[in-house]
């Protein structure tokens, strides 16, 4: 299995340098893609470390995260543009590349269908069981998603300690106000859409709301020693609902 990997991981450079965008921007947001999925990769070693888990399995959650992306690239290079919405489905996308590219032909069919499953089902809003035939199916799931979220806490975090947000929040109002729905949706630890977001804080309630979507308490820990829900909150404008929200989640991290 770790010569798979290994495989993998020289076809992963080789497939992705193949996207030369003539455009900065275009090549830049390639490139930023691939130190995302390699970050991601390095953050499922991280929580599957101390876990009980065969070398194969631990193999294979290494190339889930490698590859959950994979699909990225081509959605980027036909639409200019990483929405789902305004494109297609780049978690479908990449179990397209991985099959076109017979790429898991060396893992039996159990193993080949939980990375397809995984990497299709990634990025829906919720993970819904009947999707998966198993559970073994669903656990893999659940790992690429907490390893996804805490490389995306890190790049929000990262630009929230520049003062930075400007990529993100350019139709959001500046207002300290935090919308009725969001509240009332992050209160009962219920996930959020982009589309129903108004305000800066709306966005940063939701990115604390992320932690409900943890499946992991390995994660949790990781995210606590990275100290990412006091960025976000520090970031914030102050409001009593900020307050009661960022209490309620700390509580449930046990903080």
């Amino acid at each position: 299995m770790q010569n798979l990997y290994q495989k993998l991981n020289k076809w992963f450079n080789q497939y992705t340098a193949q996207f030369e965008l003539a455009k900065e921007k275009d090549q830049n947001n390639i490139n930023l893609k691939i130190e995302h999925s390699r970050r991601v990769a390095q953050d499922m070693s991280e929580i599957i470390k101390e876990m009980k888990m065969t070398e194969a399995e631990k193999y294979l959650a290494q190339i889930i995260a490698l590859y959950h992306d994979i699909g990225r690239f081509k959605q980027y290079q036909k639409y200019k543009t990483f929405s789902d919405y305004k494109s297609e489905d780049h978690g479908k996308l990449g179990v397209k590349v991985l099959k076109e590219n017979q790429l898991l032909n060396e893992l039996d069919r159990e193993s080949r269908n939980i990375v397809y499953k995984a990497v299709e089902q990634h990025n829906k809003p919720d993970l819904k069981e009947k999707y998966f035939n198993n559970q073994k199916e669903l656990f893999f799931a659940e790992l690429i998603r907490d390893a996804d979220k805490l490389d995306i806490f890190n790049i929000f975090t990262s630009r929230y300690k520049k003062h930075s947000q400007k990529d993100y929040v350019i139709k959001l109002a500046t207002e300290a106000r935090i919308s009725d729905e969001i509240y009332n949706r992050i209160l009962r630890k219920e996930s959020i859409n982009y589309d129903k977001l108004e305000t800066i804080n709306d966005l940063k309630v939701m990115q604390l709301g992320w932690i409900y979507d943890i499946n992991f308490k390995e994660t949790i820990e990781i995210i606590k020693e990275r100290g990412y829900i006091g960025v976000i909150h520090d970031s914030m404008d102050y409001s009593e609902r900020s307050e009661e929200i960022y209490q309620q989640v700390r509580e449930y991290v046990g903080e």
